[in-house]
């Protein structure tokens, strides 16, 4: 239960944090990040949502 819900609280995080560096919609310093480092947060964020999607279907299949 605790990976699903770490999973999809930090994938959710990374995610947004990530669309909002590719469109340079943050108050840091413009070309501090590519759009290259933007994409790989946004590739981590959705890895970690998968993560916790398996972590939220391991526990279903456990606890039914």
């Amino acid at each position: 239960m605790a990976v699903m819900l770490f999973g999809v609280v930090i994938g959710y995080i990374l995610v947004t944090t990530g669309i909002t560096l590719y469109f340079n919609l943050d108050p840091i310093q413009q070309g501090a990040v590519s759009s290259f480092e933007a994409i790989a947060v946004i590739g981590v964020g959705v890895g970690t949502l998968v993560v916790g999607y398996l972590g939220w279907r391991g526990f279903n299949y456990f606890a039914y």
